[in-house]
């Protein structure tokens, strides 16, 4: 009994930035019968190849055999793996060596603790549910299915022409695994294994004393596997009684096993060859009429039915002249699927707005049960890989039925399709092989399943017609864009049911939209280009334009949070940016991105500001005034053949020495691919060639012009044609040379020197002195995965937006191959910071002194600086590039609170980049997460003493970091907020092992709550400290060592503490409260004595459309109404608050004009260029009593 093991999850997530704004409502959006949330099913079709890891083994059960089997765990049935980057076992976390068991017995349940595609999806549901579902609403469904039975599974092996062959050295070029049957010397096999190999061994000599066995090449193969089960173009194993033997072979003769055909001989070595394709057709598959059987086996198999085998999911048939079978594991297996529906496993939740932390953890222990890891007991309600098609049309089809069920969510309804696998049974319970497969290639090949694609070049070796010619009509139902699915010329009904069914779904007066997302190998684009048109058509069909791919655990992470910018049609990424001294006219600039699929492009715009103001000026100065008048992402800013020439990264680290982590020279981009440079690098691209990227240059052509190869790139002079059929904007706006921008991504203007807390270190004053004509540059990231410098002004001009550099670190460039996901990965999210910084501690000069870019990257799993030249003369206005990488950082699986740039520290005349990295271990409610303290010489890379650059922080039980850090220089002191309300201080001296230790909690929020921003000033002499939840802000006076709150306000009060130290709620005119059911959004920042606190509002439960953003506005002594003179569009703020609009609000950027100190507001709803004065600072009166010391996050 073969399972048809190719299979679909369907992870039906509608994600959001936290805080979401929706932007895109249904028409009726305003009608009395809709809510307020998002309704969101998550669907996971779990078919059995969901136990597979992302690679195509399936190994669930793995290491777990009986005593009489154990031998098996050095061959077929391993028991540890290698935990891949990213990925947290669900019961036993890696060992030192990285290394984990398959599986782990708990009390005799046996559970699946490898990195399974169904454990990644269960992780990243529940990262999911955890993150949003206090803002939106989610059901979880997989597919219905009847008649479970738990199996023992045996992976299987196809020998080459004329039967196995065993030997114990490899030969290239051909394909291997270990022997089973293997008897190291002086050693015995398990009992039952012993008796299986003597048995099996008198058809081959030397077999018992061979550590390996060659198996068969499998044609078109790109894996290098061979013909194995644990092939991902096969992803199988064999589900059968425990009954039968640990290892066997059959042989013997092989031979058509049903239909018209019966008993014909299949013989691939004989001329001409034979195979299932000789003599069954596609018709035969559709009915499930295909099967092939040996005539005889060694050892004797208990019923001569388990001679005869089925295809697989992807639509493969063993039928080599022998095949081996060896134990591995456990699996599932069901009598039907329902390929109409599916089967609701927690009904959709409903809490309302703003729903209290009680009622969320209530609502999530449904969900923690079904996603908890697969186990071998049968009565145990986890979701389960048991099903053997892949009916994705009906998965569709059941979670429509589910949402339309339900009220109208003003606020959307989404569907992210996440799946292993193309569809595989149509509507009428008919059985596909995979377009693109093996089994599905062109007569006599394979059964013939083929497809079109609107504008699509063909590719006959993967089934796709030619459609090059045929642009889509308007108003066609699978879309009217490139990519589309022509059903006209399609025969793989699988793949149409599937199309119209996501189709149906976005259509009518509320379109549900569905996003897809290609989970594992058997779906890579490179490996299967069929696979890619097919669910890029999907997401055609739902009106989200491409699929995304998830090769590896943080893709699949990073896809589902690029989606979740999807939802809006363009975002801002930060508060407008300015020089540090905004002098009348000077420019401004802005971050935002347009994340509509087809045209996803980001855009860094320059505005010109008013000059000063007279008598009849409405605007002040630092006012925008009028359109952008550049944009850096353009083809004229940032053209290819510039891209070319000015694109970095980093070289391979010296061998020579003992050079830190990650460092390395500064290399064109351009030279480490091309093979006549001195500076050739191609182990930096770890290029592995396919259809569509044959070699690096492909990938540098596509990385220097994104349009490259598609129809209507302009770029001018043209790149020489690639490969036919093969677009690589991946969702990008044709012609527009900037990727799009994530909420996390950064922007930062960079001047001349002069840090006037360095004034007084050698060397410092000439370097600056030399530096203060260099061109002015403005930085900023981008999901392309670089860090670009752009012309922001040089001397009197106002600069041009020309591309100055951009730079990619080393361990980013590997992955530029797989276009189709690139920018999905997010690689830049985090923060970055530049710094003037010195390489040595005796006696200082001028030379000794850089500026460098400090950041933080993937979301805290890389933390990096990067060093840039110097001028030598006040007279030169060279800008600063890149010129060496001083250190780079990478924690597997890391993860920087609120995504922060590292904190910049002086100790004893060195600068040090401060930051910290949390990892988690364990899943639900058994995951715990560590926080590492960093604290790295950014000059170095060394710490200040030994060798340690970081320690762990103990913060107690389940606790770690969890708010951006600030830093105090007047003290030496690191501040931060944890998980569970407190807040800590540790001193730094530059060396993290000896200050981790020292942590010391110095105060406590009321009620206990975690804890994403903290601040930190001195006023009049004495000190005080910020903290911010979620939904409350809170101030402490400090003295001694300890904490006194003075005040903290909610969207319910404002309070100060009563005589018995407990918090009172006092009226408004004492402690103003924030707005009613506000969240703090982002960090808040003092200006000259006022607490800034970006507060979001949410619409409310009777109302649809985006909330509203507002700055609350705090007297940081008292928490009343500030006490300076605020203005803001000419108006004065009185009542200390400030409305911003529609949108999340972000965390204010502080400057200096002629008039005083000013703040510009942001949000996430971007600048409407349409307005004559687009952006407005907030002016602020009084004395600049402190500068901000709380880190913003944008």
């Amino acid at each position: 009994m073969k399972s048809p093991a190719r299979a679909t999850v369907a992870l039906f997530v509608s994600l959001g930035l936290t805080f979401t704004p929706w932007s895109n409502m249904p028409a009726d959006a305003a009608s009395s019968a809709t809510v307020p949330r998002p309704q969101i099913v998550i669907a996971i079709g779990n078919s059995q190849s969901m136990d597979g890891d992302l690679s195509g083994a399936i190994m669930t059960g793995s290491g777990s055999l009986s005593s009489g089997l154990s031998s098996l765990s050095n061959s077929s049935s391993p028991v540890n793996y290698t935990v891949p980057t990213g990925f947290t076992p669900p019961v036993q976390a890696a060992n030192s060596s990285g290394l984990a068991p398959y599986t782990v017995n708990q009390s005799g349940t046996l559970y699946d603790n490898g990195a399974s595609r169904l454990n990644v999806a269960k992780a990243g549901i529940m990262s999911v549910l955890n993150q949003y579902l206090p803002s939106m609403d989610f059901a979880l469904e997989d597919y219905s299915t009847e008649g479970s039975t738990k199996y023992s599974t045996w992976v299987y092996y196809m020998s080459p022409n004329g039967g196995f062959t065993f030997t114990n050295t490899k030969t290239n070029a051909l394909n291997y695994v270990d022997n089973p049957c293997y008897t190291p010397p002086n050693s015995t096999l398990s009992t039952t294994i012993s008796s299986n190999c003597s048995s099996i061994a008198s058809l081959y000599s030397g077999m018992t004393s061979s550590k390996y066995m060659q198996i068969s090449t499998l044609a078109n193969d790109t894996s290098n596997v061979g013909a194995t089960s644990d092939n991902p173009g096969i992803n199988d194993v064999l589900y059968a009684p425990s009954n039968l033997p640990g290892v066997w072979v059959d042989y013997g003769g092989t031979y058509v096993a049903q239909g018209s055909h019966y008993g014909a001989t299949i013989d691939p070595a004989a001329t001409p060859p034979t195979t299932p394709y000789t003599y069954y057709s596609l018709a035969d598959y559709e009915a499930n009429g295909v099967t092939v059987g040996y005539k005889t086996s060694k050892p004797t198999l208990p019923n001569p039915a388990y001679l005869i085998t089925g295809p697989t999911n992807a639509g493969y048939v063993p039928y080599s002249n022998q095949v081996m079978y060896a134990q591995r594991g456990f699996g599932y297996y069901v009598t039907s699927i329902d390929q109409t529906t599916g089967n609701p496993v927690v009904p959709m939740t409903n809490l309302g707005s703003n729903p209290s932390s009680s009622t969320v953890t209530t609502a999530l222990a449904p969900f923690q049960t079904a996603l908890k890891p697969e186990t071998n007991s049968s009565s145990t309600s986890e979701i389960k890989a048991l099903a053997w098609q892949s009916p994705i049309a009906g998965l569709m089809q059941g979670a429509g039925s589910i949402l339309k069920k339900l009220p109208v969510s003003c606020a959307g309804q989404y569907v992210i399709l996440v799946t292993d696998g193309l569809p595989t049974e149509d509507s009428s319970g008919n059985s596909w092989p995979p377009l693109g497969s093996m089994a599905g290639a062109a007569i006599p090949n394979g059964y013939g399943v083929n497809a079109a694609f609107y504008g699509i070049a063909g590719n006959a070796a993967y089934g796709i017609n030619d459609d090059l010619n045929n642009p889509p009509p308007n108003g066609n139902t699978t879309g009217s864009v490139t990519g589309a699915l022509d059903i006209s010329k399609t025969n793989d009904q699988a793949l149409i049911d599937a199309v119209k069914n996501i189709a149906a779904l976005n259509s009518g007066p509320n379109p549900i939209k569905t996003y897809v997302i290609g989970l594992g190998a058997g779906v890579n684009a490179n490996a299967n280009p069929a696979a890619y048109a097919a669910l890029n058509a999907m997401a055609i069909a739902g009106g989200t334009g491409q699929e995304y791919p998830a090769n590896n655990v943080p893709a699949f992470s990073s896809a589902l949070n690029s989606i979740a910018g999807q939802i809006f049609s363009s975002i801002a990424v930060s508060a407008p940016v300015a020089p540090t001294s905004i002098t009348a006219g000077s420019l401004i600039y802005t971050a935002t991105s347009n994340n509509v699929p087809g045209s996803i492009a980001g855009h860094v715009q320059a505005y010109q500001t008013v000059a000063l103001p007279t008598s009849s000026a409405s605007a002040p100065v630092g006012t925008a005034s009028g359109p952008a008048i550049w944009d850096a992402g353009d083809a004229t800013h940032m053209p290819a053949s510039l891209r070319q020439t000015s694109l970095y990264s980093t070289g391979p680290t010296p061998s020579s020495g003992s050079p830190p982590a990650g460092s390395g020279a500064v290399v064109n981009l351009a030279n480490m691919g091309n093979s006549n440079s001195a500076n050739y690098d191609p182990a930096a691209f770890a290029l592995t060639p396919n259809t569509c990227v044959p070699n690096i240059g492909t990938i540098l052509d596509f990385t220097f012009d994104p349009s490259y190869n598609a129809a209507g790139d302009t770029t001018s002079p043209a790149y020489p044609a690639g490969p036919s059929g093969c677009s690589y904007l991946a969702g990008r706006q044709l012609n527009w040379m900037l990727g799009g921008l994530s909420p996390n991504d950064h922007v930062q203007y960079l001047g001349p020197p002069g840090n006037a807390n360095l004034l007084n270190l050698g060397g410092y004053v000439s370097f600056a002195q030399n530096n203060n004509g260099r061109e002015k540059l403005l930085l900023f990231t981008s999901n392309d995965g670089f860090l670009y410098a752009a012309d922001a002004g040089t001397g009197t001009t106002q600069g041009t937006g020309k591309l100055v550099w951009g730079w990619m670190p080393r361990p980013f460039v590997a992955n530029l191959q797989n276009y189709t996901g690139f920018e999905t990965g997010q690689f830049f999210d985090g923060g970055f910071t530049m710094t003037d910084a010195v390489d040595t501690s005796s006696s200082p000069q001028a030379s000794d002194w850089a500026t460098y870019v400090v950041g933080t990257a993937q979301g805290g799993a890389y933390h990096y600086a990067l060093k840039l030249s110097s001028n030598g003369s006040s007279t030169s206005n060279a800008p600063a590039t890149p010129q060496a990488q001083t250190w780079g950082v990478s924690t597997s699986g890391g993860s920087s609170p609120q995504l922060q740039a590292p904190v910049i520290v002086t100790v004893n005349g060195s600068q040090y980049a401060v930051f910290v990295v949390n990892t988690t271990t364990g899943t639900g409610t058994s995951a715990v997460t560590s926080s590492t303290l960093y604290e790295v010489n950014v000059a170095t890379g060394q710490p200040a003493s030994g060798t340690a650059i970081s320690a762990a922080l103990s913060l107690g039980s389940k606790v770690y970091v969890n708010s951006s850090l600030t830093y105090a220089p007047s003290t030496g002191t690191l501040w931060f907020g944890d998980s569970n309300g407190g807040v800590w201080s540790v001193n730094v001296s530059g060396a993290a092992g000896s200050d981790a230790g020292g942590a010391v909690q110095v105060a406590t929020t009321n009620p206990l709550a975690p804890i994403n921003y903290v601040g930190y000033t001195e006023i009049g002499g004495l000190p005080y400290v910020w903290a911010a939840t979620q939904s409350e802000i809170t101030a402490f006076g400090l003295s001694g060592g300890t904490s006194k709150i003075l005040w903290a306000s909610s969207g319910t009060s404002g309070y100060q503490p009563g005589s018995g130290g407990t918090l009172q709620s006092v009226a408004s005119s004492v402690v103003m409260p924030l707005q009613a059911g506000a969240q703090i959004s982002a960090a808040p920042v003092l200006v000259n004595g006022v607490l800034v606190v970006p507060a979001y509002v949410p619409p409310s439960g009777t109302a649809c459309g985006v909330g509203t953003g507002y700055y609350d506005l705090f007297d940081l002594l008292t928490g009343g109404l500030p006490k300076i003179t605020i203005r803001y569009k000419n108006n004065a703020v009185t009542n200390g608050v400030i409305s911003l609009g529609a949108g999340i609000p972000l965390s204010p950027s502080v400057y200096v004009t002629p008039t005083g100190t000013v703040i510009y507001p942001g949000s996430s709803q971007p600048p409407n260029p349409q307005q004559p004065n687009p952006i407005s600072p907030i002016n602020f009166g009084g004395n600049v009593m402190n500068k901000p010391i709380a880190w913003r996050q944008y």
